[in-house]
């Protein structure tokens, strides 16, 4: 009985997953890596008695070494792949990836994955594990920080990074999306009109304080601000439209359009990845369900649906 007790503590401690692709920071897998690599990059933070540096681990300081060296080479608004491995995926959570064009002081959301992340039905990757995002079209080219963040279903926080150059002349269209685009805003206040018979009628959505009118084309706002204020807010109900017009027949937009609408929202609006179960007053709900992300950005993945998504607590620490 204490054998068993003991082997299956050992499991669950080791129980966890990390990036795989691109290789992260120290990893073994990483051809800048010297020596043998980080053996703890699949334990989350907090664990095991250990204390592991915000972000990244602590490896930003290899940025301006050759250990830190750019290990793949992306397009700006091209579509992407990641993939993760390890010895335990929990069962799913929830995934963000994204990039810091400014070494590490802040991290802008690419694609939010709300629930199955990882992939809870295929293993411990990294076959079956791969995800599919866009990089944003108008990211700063040059070296920049890639990562991901899961907080998986027992509210541990676990965090990858890893060096990529972006260069010019992506093309959203390179291959499909892995899942369809998700909603990522509530409908403020709608006046519409459209039904699965009419998904192309108009809409009014009240975003960011300016009123909107939008159809399947383009949208139009009416805002108390300058005119790039109003740019940018009717890029994200455009974009919103046409998740609400997916929403209600599938067939009315296309999984291009949305990944050009999503595009086109600007990087330097995307908000901040979310930092959570760290100690830094942000905490995930203590149940089996998977986190909704309060700020998930203009890409978003839904999982399966098997447990339900919650928001993280409370508002005023978790950026929302």
């Amino acid at each position: 009985m204490i054998l068993s007790l003991l082997l299956f503590t050992a499991t669950a401690v080791r129980a966890h997953m990390h990036l795989n692709y691109p290789p992260t920071f120290n990893a073994s897998n990483n051809p800048h890596t010297t020596g043998t690599g980080d053996p703890y990059l699949d334990f989350p933070y907090g664990c095991c008695g250990r204390t592991t540096p915000m972000p990244c681990r602590g490896y930003l300081d290899l940025l301006e070494l050759p250990e830190g060296a750019p290990v793949a080479t992306w397009a700006a608004g091209s579509v992407q792949n990641f993939n993760l491995t390890g010895i335990g995926n929990h069962y799913g959570g929830s995934c963000q990836v994204g990039f810091s064009v400014d070494k590490g002081a802040t991290f802008q959301v690419a694609t939010s994955y709300e629930g199955n992340c990882p992939h809870r039905n295929n293993g411990d990757g990294p076959n079956g594990q791969n995800f599919n995002f866009t990089v944003p079209a108008d990211i700063p080219t040059g070296n920049v920080v890639f990562a991901w963040t899961w907080i998986n279903r027992e509210q541990e926080f676990n965090m990858n990074c890893a060096a990529v150059t972006i260069t010019e002349g992506g093309a959203p269209e390179q291959q499909p999306a892995a899942s369809a685009i998700a909603a990522n805003s509530t409908v403020a206040a709608a006046s519409s009109t459209a039904s699965a018979a009419q998904p192309t009628s108009s809409s009014t959505y009240a975003l960011h304080g300016c009123s909107c009118n939008c159809t399947a084309d383009n949208c139009a706002c009416k805002c108390p601000g300058p005119n790039a204020a109003r740019s940018l807010v009717q890029r994200k109900a455009h974009l919103q439209h046409l998740q609400y017009l997916k929403r209600i027949d599938n067939d009315s937009v296309s999984a291009s359009q949305l990944r050009r609408a999503a595009a086109s929202v600007a990087y330097a609006s995307r908000p901040q990845m979310l930092f959570a179960d760290i100690d830094n007053g942000c905490e995930s709900v203590k149940t089996t369900a998977e986190v909704k992300y309060p700020n998930p950005g203009p890409d978003v993945v839904q999982g399966d649906g098997e447990y339900p998504l919650v928001l993280p607590t409370p508002a005023n620490k978790c950026g929302y």
